[in-house]
């Protein structure tokens, strides 16, 4: 529809009302003031004066109708107006809001304008992927403002997100029901395609001088592995400082879980599915990131103690 006929359509029933109201007020008026009109009578002035009189009365009634037009046109103005303010006032908070964060401003504005390339023209399947997407992302910096952030299953880009972001140091417990495959170590999390990016991140940060040190926890009788030693050299050739953990050195291993403690104020923590009999699933329920300070620094004080108690591999 264009502008024209749109304006015509709505123009043309206020139009037409009006002219209905006047009609039923001037058409009445020009016969009580007949001069054979039961109001004024054989006395009556001309029929000139009747007519000048309806005419005035219609011309008030037009002039009426017009103000009450307008004064609705200015009361819709109003609204609209007040409406708009909002609008704008609830956008400069906003961006008020990101300014003060530690958000870079920039990047909130690029995520803005490239969420308006999702038009309604692009496959419905494409559209909900888009607001899936976006509702994760909002969900997750809510969660990173309130305290601690879970994910259900495994949540690889935190680890290698957090992993390039680091600036000071990295502290890993690698727990062998984590790293591990069927058998012992081979085709666990390190040979895979993720495991080598983390590694490949890993070697980006310490040639930027943060410091990365990991503990294994395995039993006695994998320390000899070669396919576990193979691991370690992995690590320590792209200068990760590497630690092994046997049960037989802990007073009880009762309570060790996997974790990362990136910077002292974070740490990423995995929880494996349950083993299935003799059938290892490299596969976990959830990831948690923590990021509650004294929660922090029992892992940080945590790992300080395994890595006193653990030993460089001989």
């Amino acid at each position: 529809m264009t502008v024209k006929s749109k304006l015509t359509r709505e123009i043309m029933p206020r139009t037409l009302r009006k002219i209905l109201i006047t009609a039923a007020v001037g058409i009445p008026t020009y016969f009580v003031t007949d001069d054979n009109g039961p109001f004024l009578g054989n006395d009556a002035e001309p029929q000139a004066w009747g007519l000048v009189l309806t005419v005035f009365i219609s011309s008030v009634v037009i002039v009426v109708q017009y103000l009450i037009d307008v004064d609705r046109q200015l009361e819709s103005t109003r609204l609209e107006m007040v409406a708009g303010m909002s609008r704008i006032n609830e956008a400069t908070e906003l961006f008020g809001l990101v300014e003060a964060s530690a958000v870079q401003t920039d990047v909130v504005t690029q995520l803005v304008r490239n969420a308006t390339r999702v038009d309604r023209g692009m496959p419905a399947l494409v559209q909900a992927f888009a607001q899936t997407e976006i509702a994760r992302i909002s969900t997750l910096l809510r969660e990173l403002g309130e305290g601690n952030v879970i994910y259900e299953g495994e949540d690889r880009d935190w680890l290698l997100g957090l992993t390039a972001n680091t600036q000071r140091s990295l502290d890993a417990l690698s727990l062998n029901l984590v790293d591990q495959g069927i058998t012992e170590f081979d085709g666990g999390f390190w040979t895979t395609d993720a495991g080598q990016r983390y590694l490949e991140a890993q070697r980006d940060r310490i040639r930027e001088g943060v410091r990365i040190r990991r503990i294994f926890f395995v039993d006695r009788s994998e320390v000899e592995s070669e396919k576990f030693r193979r691991i370690c050299k992995m690590h320590s050739e792209i200068g990760v400082q590497v630690r092994v953990l046997t049960p037989n050195t802990l007073v009880t291993p009762l309570g060790l879980f996997d974790f990362i403690v990136f910077d002292d104020v974070v740490s990423y923590e995995v929880t494996p599915s349950p083993q299935v009999g003799e059938i290892t699933t490299h596969t976990f329920v959830h990831t948690l990131l923590v990021l509650e300070p004294p929660q922090v620094k029992r892992r940080t004080d945590r790992f300080r103690e395994l890595w006193e108690l653990a030993s460089p591999l001989a």
